[in-house]
């Protein structure tokens, strides 16, 4: 597909074409997916749902109370990095009789296969980690045997295709998928370490973490000594001044709305990904104003550490 969220929308609608027009969404998504269900599905006739994909009991009741045609969620959540017991939502989406549709992108098929834990359908944004060069707009779709005439169908008539140039460059950047993704997994439990000893950091959120909320999950699911490459954290006392102000002073990490490159980026959700969500809908996300996002890239990990600590000494007055 032309883009990620074309392949959501894709997979969306081709999973709705034999079912109740009902999605039952996780409440932890990117921003862009919520103005899909939103303001795009919802006017057109889709009703839509959001719950809780952690508490399974409780998402047990929804999907019972609103006999959803599918579920959706990521993953990983952007930019929490809540991880939702798969295999269990998708044993509620059989029992619904719903298809399970996943968002993989921030966790790729090299940390999690969810079509091999029940998934339908599983939605990348190739422009992130598959293509992994920021030079490339793509999305795909792979589907379970069941979905697969359907979204061939939907494909040969609506036409949602890729163009060769991108589709060239894509594969190209497969080639090193592996190799890439691995070294980034490993900068970024490092990174995350070292940030967790920052008095300037008030919280880091990651996937690595062992008093993760949901380490029990990440460690069945997962690739061993894989947990992704996202770290994000909070920083202390910050407004948003004080996050753009340590944005700027950054040399080596790229601010950037996006993730997966080989060079390391930051993000600011509230002005980013989440954008175009009300102050207290990402409130109750929470997501807050002191929030950034880190993509870890394959550069020396010291070299990314040197970085943050510069632009964090600097925020804080300490030694210019």
């Amino acid at each position: 597909c032309s883009s990620g969220m074309q392949a959501l929308n894709t997979a969306i609608l081709v999973a709705l074409m034999d079912r109740r027009r009902v999605v039952l969404a996780a409440n932890a998504l990117y921003g862009a997916t919520i103005n899909l269900l939103m303001k795009i599905l919802e006017p057109a006739g889709v009703e839509v749902h959001f719950a809780d994909f952690c508490d399974i009991e409780g998402l047990r009741r929804v999907a019972a109370e609103h006999r959803p045609g599918v579920l959706l969620m990521e993953t990983v959540s952007n930019p929490l990095l809540r991880v939702a017991p798969l295999d269990q939502v998708a044993a509620v989406a059989r029992d619904a009789g719903a298809a399970l549709i996943v968002d993989s992108t921030f966790s790729t098929p090299v940390v999690v296969r969810p079509l091999e834990w029940g998934a339908h359908m599983v939605v990348h944004s190739v422009t992130k980690y598959l293509s992994g060069h920021g030079d490339v707009l793509a999305g795909i779709v792979v589907s379970d045997e069941g979905h697969l005439e359907a979204l061939r169908a939907y494909s040969r008539t609506t036409g949602p295709v890729l163009g060769p140039q991108e589709s060239y460059l894509a594969m190209r950047g497969i080639k090193t998928f592996p190799l890439r993704m691995e070294r980034q997994c490993q900068n970024a439990c490092r990174v995350a370490s070292w940030l967790t000893q920052r008095p300037e950091v008030e919280r880091v959120y990651f996937t690595g973490d062992p008093a993760h909320p949901d380490a029990a999950t990440i460690a069945r699911l997962f690739t061993p000594g894989l947990t992704g490459a996202v770290v994000s954290f909070e920083l202390k006392g910050a407004g948003r001044e004080d996050v753009f102000d340590f944005m700027n002073r950054l040399k080596m990490i790229v601010p950037a709305t996006s993730v997966g490159d080989v060079h390391s980026m930051m993000l600011y959700p509230t002005m980013s990904s989440h954008r175009e969500l009300s102050p207290k809908h990402r409130e109750r996300m929470g997501i807050r104003e002191n929030l950034v996002r880190l993509s870890t890239g394959i550069e020396a990990v010291e070299d990314i550490t040197a970085d943050l600590e510069q632009a964090l000494i600097i925020k804080l007055g300490v030694n210019p």
